[in-house]
């Protein structure tokens, strides 16, 4: 069982953990105290083919803010795995993400005719006081979940992976995150729950939603980590796949 919430939320920084000998392994600060520095004004994949494979309208969303700085193209496509089929909700959240994350990877690499390019994939989960949380099953299972945050932090565990889908090399991070709330009123919630977009994210826990942010209090990790694809992670997991790729 994943340590609680309420305990976890006081450490500033977490490493990432080694999970699968077989990939190669970029381990980072969940807390991306070098985003600024971490990233080169070059986007290091130069002209390479890059497919995001995510549905997320969040992911999607940062990934055209990072092909518009970095002036790159990207497709978009989608796994339509069954999620809830895959891995143990009861351990460690880290090795549940990083087995989605390449369980999309493998799904998504069997219908591409073209087997050139760079493919991301991601997966997150929501923890709260220990447990993982996904994407609500019903409206009172939203409020439910998002009522809660108010009263302890919403944790959040990510895994970005970047397969080269020529060599079938793959490189990943795991990113961990805590977002802190003051009281959320009720009809804040019924609110988000009733626009329906909450349904879509882990946890119902949606903290660009305009309705949520007054109620914030404090971010450990980034905001785009949050939403499920951090930037500087992204840059990492790309260039340790070129970099990768000129060696073999």
């Amino acid at each position: 069982m994943f340590a609680p919430a309420h305990l976890k939320a006081t450490n500033d920084v977490m490493l990432a953990r080694k999970l699968f000998t077989s990939h190669r392994i970029i381990c980072r600060l969940a807390t991306h105290r070098l985003y600024a520095a971490a990233m080169s004004s070059t986007w290091p994949a130069g002209g390479s083919r890059i497919i995001l494979g995510s549905s997320s309208y969040s992911r999607q969303g940062i990934m055209k803010e990072l092909a518009q700085q970095y002036g790159f193209d990207y497709d978009t496509v989608t796994a339509d795995i069954d999620e809830q089929a895959l891995g143990d909700r009861t351990s460690d959240p880290a090795e549940l993400v990083t087995l989605l994350a390449q369980a999309k990877a493998d799904a998504i690499y069997e219908r591409l005719e073209s087997k050139l390019g760079l493919l991301l994939t991601c997966d997150q989960v929501v923890i709260y006081q220990g447990r993982v949380r996904e994407k609500p099953a019903s409206t009172q299972q939203a409020k439910e979940f998002i009522h809660g945050y108010s009263e302890y932090p919403a944790g959040t565990v990510g895994c970005t992976l970047c397969t080269d889908l020529e060599s079938r090399q793959s490189f990943k991070a795991v990113d961990t995150t805590w977002t802190h709330f003051r009281k959320i009123p009720e009809e804040v919630v019924d609110q988000m729950v009733e626009e329906g977009t909450v349904m879509k994210c882990a946890g119902a826990l949606m903290v660009e939603n305009p309705l949520l942010t007054p109620f914030i209090t404090q971010f450990q990790g980034t905001k785009d980590a949050i939403m499920g694809l951090p930037k500087s992670t992204v840059f990492d997991v790309v260039a340790a796949a070129v970099k990768a790729g000129k060696n073999w």
